[in-house]
């Protein structure tokens, strides 16, 4: 039974274990392994808490249950498998690096001010959970399966609005977490946007929301999907174009360290 479900863990739920290596990647050479096994249990605590609650108490994203037909098929904690508290370490970890790239741009490690850094990583985590819920609600047309359903009517494609301001809320937590811990990180310049510590990240985001969005459409939710794209696209065109008027620049009196790759002490 425990072989099945480790199984139906690591091989059925395989997406989440290869952004899950991504992630530890990505993570590992910013934070280091200390820090990043830190935010992994906190991200992990939380998103069982919250899935948990939910299930039992309506709280923080309104009353739903996961597919009671998953059990014993993969491994759950509490009343809700494994692979969903877990998806909470990359899905916070890789908008709040976005968030920071994107406010930092291509020349630097860090934004002008942390306020900036976390209202991005925010709206950018807000943006991908309302693009993945309502594809994974679909899972019973693709290899997903049925996952769980809600309670009651959601306003975005059966998701109630309880549900997406909980999340808002979760997100801020792990956001919060990321921003306290690499508080004192120092605003490095990046003598090659292609070697930028957070680029991984940034890509990582975008594959994420351009994989359902096709998928999307290739299930015949072409609003659902063009949804997605109305979404990502413009905010995306926008960032460039604003990147585009940047230009690299120096510390003062050459204070500044010149970072080509960002790797964190242990």
């Amino acid at each position: 039974m425990v072989v099945r479900e480790l199984y139906g863990t690591v091989v059925g739920r395989w997406y989440v274990m290869v952004l899950g290596v991504v992630y530890l990647v990505a993570a590992v050479r910013h934070l280091g392994w200390r820090k990043t096994g830190l935010y992994t249990v906190a991200a992990l605590a939380i998103g069982a808490l919250a899935e948990n609650g939910s299930v039992h108490l309506g709280v923080p994203y309104t009353r739903y249950a996961f597919n009671s037909a998953l059990r014993g098929k993969e491994v759950f904690l509490g009343d809700v498998p494994l692979m969903v508290p877990l998806s909470y370490t990359f899905m916070g970890y890789f908008a709040f690096a976005t968030g920071r790239l994107v406010v930092s741009g291509p020349w630097r490690t860090r934004g002008r001010s942390w306020g900036h850094e976390y209202l991005m990583a925010l709206v950018l985590a807000v943006w991908a959970i309302w693009t993945f819920d309502p594809v994974a609600r679909l899972g019973n047309r693709w290899f997903l399966g049925r996952l769980f359903h809600y309670a009651g009517p959601g306003f975005w494609f059966g998701l109630p609005v309880g549900s997406q301001l909980g999340f808002t809320l979760t997100a801020g937590l792990l956001i919060g977490l990321l921003a306290w811990m690499t508080r004192n990180e120092p605003d490095l310049a990046v003598s090659d946007w292609r070697r930028h510590p957070h680029l991984i990240s940034l890509a990582t985001y975008h594959g994420q929301i351009l994989w359902l969005a096709v998928v999307a459409w290739v299930l015949e939710a072409d609003t659902l999907g063009g949804s997605a794209v109305l979404m990502w696209v413009p905010a995306a065109l926008v960032t460039v174009v604003y990147w585009s008027s940047l230009r690299p620049r120096g510390g003062r009196d050459g204070e500044d360290a010149v970072v080509t790759s960002l790797q964190a002490a242990p």
